[in-house]
């Protein structure tokens, strides 16, 4: 029997004590630090270094609706490229697209924006190979991402929270995750253009 999951509803459960807040899939969830440098601001910035994604200590956690000790997940290094790959080419794409004014340079320097974003966890809707069941969104990326001057790598912007990945149902397979995954990424790069184009 085909079984949906209902994340608005199920996602309570893990944000309990958070008024208002409730896992719409791709947006935030949560939001544990946000700081903007006093003295440091995003003007005057045309060129984007993207680090390789941080997927070193990345944990795999279960969803509270699902038993812990029924909860299993495989990851691979060709999952970990994967997601790496996806990760750069949609940033960038969210930066550059339709004639963006920033360039995607490959070091730091003078005048060069670092992005430095780590997955901290990951936690599926739903077990990896239960096929059957139709979610609303992938799961949730809780991350931390720093910007940094190229230069002197001062700290510009550091944050940290939760957001879920995804914004439609959909089966529970590694193509839509993968799908979620790279327009979430993409997402992230128009939003830090907006924030560019605002400052300068």
């Amino acid at each position: 029997m085909k079984k949906i999951i209902l994340t608005t509803l199920a996602a309570s459960v893990f944000s309990l004590g958070l008024a208002g807040q409730s896992a719409i899939a791709g947006e935030m969830i949560s939001v544990d630090k946000n700081f903007a440098s006093p003295i440091i601001s995003l003007s005057g910035y045309d060129k984007v270094y993207i680090q390789d994604l941080d997927l070193s200590h990345t944990k795999i956690i279960s969803p509270p609706w699902i038993d812990k000790e029924s909860f299993e997940w495989k990851v691979t290094d060709s999952n970990r490229a994967h997601l790496k790959a996806r990760f750069k080419e949609g940033v960038e794409k969210g930066l550059t697209e339709n004639k963006g004014r920033y360039d995607i340079v490959d070091k730091e320097g003078k005048g060069v924006l670092i992005v430095d974003v780590e997955i901290i966890s990951f936690m599926p809707y739903a077990s990896q190979e239960d096929t059957e069941t139709t979610t609303k969104g992938s799961g949730e990326f809780h991350l931390s991402v720093h910007l940094r001057d190229g230069k002197t790598r001062s700290l510009i912007h550091i944050f940290e929270g939760t957001q879920a990945i995804g914004d439609d149902y959909q089966p529970n397979t590694a193509m839509e995750r993968a799908k979620d995954a790279k327009n979430l990424f993409k997402a992230w790069g128009q939003s830090l253009r907006k924030k560019l184009d605002a400052a300068n």
